[in-house]
C-alpha cells in the first residue's frame, strides 16, 4: 500500500560566484559554476582549516588564464 503525504525538503536554489556574486544557475535547469576547494594539513599556519569557493565560468576563466 502506498501512503502519500507531503515532505518539505531544503535545496539549493542558487549558487553565486564568490568573487562578482552573479547566479550560476542556467535556463535549462541547474548551475554552471566551478568550485576550489583547500584543506590545510598539519604544520601549516592553517592547520585544520577548510576552505571552498564556487566561481562563475567567467571568473574561472580569469583566474585560468592569469
Amino acid at each position: 500500500m502506498k501512503t502519500i503525504g507531503r515532505v518539505e525538503v531544503e535545496t539549493v536554489i542558487d549558487v553565486k560566484c564568490d568573487v562578482c556574486n552573479a547566479s550560476t544557475r542556467v535556463d535549462i535547469g541547474g548551475f554552471q559554476f566551478g568550485s576550489l576547494q583547500a584543506k590545510w594539513g598539519f604544520g601549516s599556519s592553517h592547520d585544520g582549516e577548510r576552505y571552498e569557493i564556487h566561481l562563475c565560468e567567467g571568473c574561472l576563466s580569469a583566474l585560468i588564464e592569469n
